[in-house]
């Protein structure tokens, strides 16, 4: 996470961490280490926070970590919470979110239809 953290580390650490992470995660041979890692309510904070980074390619690519937390089925209470506890908001912000990209990526046009769905359908917990 300190590589990640935007006070801490500069443009191209993050840019560069973040995509190593996705990969990472989205290797199938990696399964454990993915699920160790989005069951994490503080990682789930920290990709938050950097999808609201100024950088565009900073916030496609915290997109791409965030979705992993979206899609897990066997989400722990605590990431479930801070998503139905955030969800209006992420649903707003991730609608505007790369817009201009959608028409030319049909791949990222799904998996943000798809996270937003995901989303709308989240319950908040008692």
């Amino acid at each position: 996470p300190k590589l990640l953290s935007s006070d801490q580390a500069n443009y191209i650490t993050r840019r560069v961490s973040l995509q190593l992470l996705s990969s990472i995660l989205l290797t199938r041979s990696n399964y454990s280490i993915m699920i160790k890692y989005v069951s994490s309510k503080s990682n789930l904070r920290t990709i938050m926070m950097l999808l609201r980074d100024s950088s565009a390619h900073i916030t496609l690519e915290a997109f791409n970590v965030f979705k992993i937390f979206v899609a897990n089925p066997n989400k722990p209470p605590e990431v479930v919470r801070i998503l139905a506890d955030n969800k209006i908001k992420l649903i707003k912000y991730l609608s505007g979110l790369h817009k201009e990209r959608e028409d030319m990526d049909e791949q990222f046009r799904d998996e943000k239809i798809l996270v937003i769905s995901t989303l709308e359908q989240m319950v908040q917990l008692e």
